[in-house]
């Protein structure tokens, strides 16, 4: 079946945040409560996903299955078990009623909401022990939905342009290549599950922010490691660049670390605030892991390798 077309003149970038009732709803129409809008005479069905969804018993979530990243997404439905009907039912027949799947991410209560893109229904499930609102099992619906755009990339960089060379020498590489990407998008979609905003500026909008990994790429010892969310932070550009080099890093309880040999001319005018010790939220266990290497291999190390920062201004450093 040929790709839905958004209509040209539909105001929403992957990556960028909006309101969800004035700015979603108020030009799509749509109820403007609970995880399922299916706005009337309308062409699309509205999803959405976030931390609000776990007291009810959703766990959304990405998996790569087949050479492609799946998002793994609860139906609606707080108490009993869930049932094939309104918002479900429009989901698994959007395409037989030639309707679009739109999904937005919820950042917290009385914050916007930020846009995933367009999506597609491939496959539902039942999974069964799955507790409700009130902490009773039931049976959930589970949508298998595949993103129409699969190189996930709002982002400023890439996280492993140079893992492979960008040259046509075989099928052999050229799939290779394409697995890593396809890889680097399931990371930078894990990532929106674990981190929000860039720690240290609060900016939210992907399209000013990069995927940053803690744990360097090339550095991983498993592909696990390379695609966990939790192994990753987003930061706006000159935070990432900073974190990346090793010119800063975290403590556990978030604490900012600043290297004493960051110039000092650099730092007040690089527009950060990086007082050491400054607060910047929390991490959970499997973050700490991934910091702890960070704080030992990357801080104060990485940018005392770099012998030529002339030539790293016009080529992509290695991760």
């Amino acid at each position: 079946m040929p790709r839905l077309q958004l209509p040209t003149n539909l105001p929403f970038e992957v990556g960028a945040l909006y309101n969800r009732r004035q700015q979603i709803h108020g030009l799509l129409g749509g109820q403007q409560q609970g995880g399922i809008s299916t706005p009337n005479n309308s062409p699309f069905v509205i999803l959405f996903t976030g931390e609000a969804g776990s007291q009810h018993g959703y766990g959304d979530h990405w998996e790569y299955e087949g050479g492609e990243n799946i998002l793994h997404y609860y139906g609606e439905g707080q108490a009993g078990d869930m049932q094939d009907s309104r918002g479900n039912r429009a989901i698994r027949e959007h395409l037989h009623h030639n309707r679009m799947l739109l999904i937005f991410q919820s950042l917290g209560k009385s914050q916007p909401y930020r846009f995933l893109g367009e999506f597609r229904f491939i496959h539902a499930y039942e999974e069964h022990g799955v507790p409700d609102t009130s902490g009773a099992l039931r049976k959930a619906i589970v949508f298998k939905l595949k993103p129409v755009e699969d190189d996930f990339n709002p982002f400023q960089k890439e996280v492993a342009d140079s893992v492979l060379p960008e040259i046509d020498l075989s099928t052999t590489v050229s799939q290779q290549v394409q697995e890593i990407r396809v890889k680097q998008s399931l990371f930078k979609r894990r990532l929106l599950n674990v981190e929000k905003q860039c720690r240290l500026t609060g900016v939210a909008d992907l399209r000013f922010l990069r995927a940053s990994h803690i744990k360097p790429w090339s550095k991983c010892s498993s592909g696990t490691e390379r695609v966990d969310g939790a192994n990753g932070l987003l930061l706006t550009p000159h935070a990432d660049l900073l974190f990346d080099r090793g010119w800063i890093t975290f403590e556990d309880n978030g604490a900012l670390v600043r290297s004493s040999h960051l110039p000092s001319d650099v730092a007040s005018r690089i527009g950060l605030d990086l007082r050491s010790g400054r607060r910047c939220g929390g991490f959970d266990a499997k973050q700490k892991t991934y910091l702890e290497y960070h704080r030992n291999a990357v801080f104060e190390t990485t940018f005392k390798k770099i012998d030529d920062p002339l030539s790293d201004l016009v080529s992509p450093a290695l991760y």
